[in-house]
């Protein structure tokens, strides 16, 4: 016969119910919302970090000196660099502003290998981001050289004397500068893009073509 019920059994707290696992587990895995500021810190840090490598090592006026006074090859590559950054930028603005706002959905991009259109896509990206870098580094570091045979020459001989000075063009912006300087525009860049908002409501799907 069992007594009355005592404070402490009064004060007990229920007993959760049988799904309260289930339940916290889907709590979890809902991605966190948070405040549209964190746009703002995610891709203003590129941006700022960028803006400042730009600045230092003075990118837009070296880029600017070999347009304008630089001739022959150097000129060519920078024009070709300059290009395929241009061509990097429509491609982002196509998957990222194109296809969510006007065409209504976003590609599938861990699972771009499976669709028609990525296939194409992914690798010509890479390829842009590649070949501008790679320009620009080049152009901005061999201003001064008469001919891509000198570069070369220049090139081997820094490899074998382990100074990379002797490579570098005599009005050239150095091969470290070059490198931060341009790896500092895409990142400029990049964070740039990175502030197109995603539409809400838009379907992840693949779009074969």
């Amino acid at each position: 016969m069992s007594g009355p019920p005592t404070a402490s059994s009064s004060r007990r707290r229920p007993s959760l119910p049988s799904d309260s696992s289930e339940t916290i587990v889907s709590t979890l895995d809902k991605p966190i919302r948070t405040p549209h500021s964190s746009a703002l810190v995610k891709h203003g840090k590129y941006v700022v970090a960028g803006a400042l490598g730009c600045w230092y090592v003075d990118l837009m006026g070296n880029v600017r000196s070999i347009l304008e006074d630089e001739g022959g090859w150097v000129r060519k590559v920078m024009i070709l660099g300059l290009t395929s950054h241009g061509v990097t930028i429509l491609i982002f603005l196509y998957l990222v502003l194109f296809l969510p706002w006007f065409r209504g959905y976003t590609p599938n991009y861990p699972q771009w290998q499976s669709s028609a259109r990525l296939q194409i896509i992914v690798p010509l990206l890479t390829f842009t981001i590649l070949l501008g870098w790679t320009s620009i580094v080049v152009s901005l570091s061999q201003a001064g050289k008469k001919s891509i045979l000198d570069s070369a020459v220049d090139a081997v001989k820094a490899v074998g004397n382990a100074n990379l000075e002797q490579m570098e063009g005599g009005r050239g912006l150095g091969v470290f500068k070059s490198m931060a300087g341009t790896t500092a525009l895409f990142t400029l860049t990049l964070g740039i893009l990175g502030f197109i908002p995603s539409p809400s409501n838009v379907p992840v799907r693949e779009k074969r073509t």
